[in-house]
């Protein structure tokens, strides 16, 4: 392997193992060996965007796009930023129909589809991102999480018997999923099983409960002492309720 390629390849390892400041510094040294490599500007995109630099990653993911205007992947990740937290909707959906023009399997155009559909909903054009969901695939997905994400966006338009199938599938290839028990507590319930709705969301809630707690989130003492703070700054008559 040159030392191009393992500088790439050790970044992309760094963002696996969340030190994305290790990422960057790998990032800037394959830059160092090749400035025009659109490959070191994805991963400086995807950097930006872990360290909550977004304005800057999409940048990153534009520069890499010029570099090579046939790259789906910066494409993508710049579309996801586009939609969240930037909300600049318009910007991700010409970036998806780029990426639709240029993909070549179900999983490249399942990817692009669920990009612009949350654009769609960002703009409140839930008619033309019902319209969108009959260019889904049918499936089965290759990759089990466009199981549940395109069930989920079925249902979000009120195709429920089409979301049916694709919810039920993807609590089956992901138990430990809870938003995949979540959605399957909204299908049973639309569908008037309201006893395996509420197993559902039960379930849905224990595995919430299995999952770490963030590393960032405060304890309930610290918590409960902050909403106290709160309360007590309020003007009396609003403490009052």
């Amino acid at each position: 392997m040159d030392q191009f390629s393992a500088h790439l390849d050790r970044g992309w390892d760094l963002v696996q193992r969340g030190d994305s400041h290790g990422a960057e510094q790998s990032a800037r040294r394959a830059l160092e060996l090749d400035s025009q490599s659109p490959e070191a500007y994805n991963l400086l995109g995807y950097v930006g965007a872990l360290q909550g630099d977004f304005e800057d990653a999409v940048e990153y993911y534009r520069q890499a796009i010029a570099l090579d205007d046939g790259y789906l992947e910066a494409m993508l990740n710049a579309a996801e930023v586009y939609i969240h937290p930037l909300g600049e909707f318009e910007e991700a959906l010409s970036l998806c129909d780029q990426a639709l023009d240029l993909a070549q399997n179900d999983d490249e155009v399942v990817d692009a589809l669920l990009l612009k559909f949350d654009a769609l909903l960002g703009l409140n054009e839930i008619d033309r991102a019902k319209e969108l969901c009959a260019r889904f695939p049918e499936g089965p997905f290759e990759n089990p999480n466009h199981t549940f994400l395109v069930g989920r966006a079925l249902y979000e338009v009120g195709e429920v018997e089409r979301a049916a199938p694709l919810v039920e599938q993807a609590v089956k290839d992901s138990p430990k999923n809870p938003e995949a028990f979540y959605y399957l507590g909204l299908v049973r319930d639309e569908r008037g099983d309201t006893g395996g709705a509420t197993q559902a969301f039960l379930r849905s809630r224990e595995l919430d409960l299995e999952l770490p707690t963030p590393s960032w989130s405060l304890t309930a003492e610290t918590f409960a002492h902050s909403v106290r703070q709160a309360v007590a700054a309020l003007d009396s008559k609003l403490r009052a309720f």
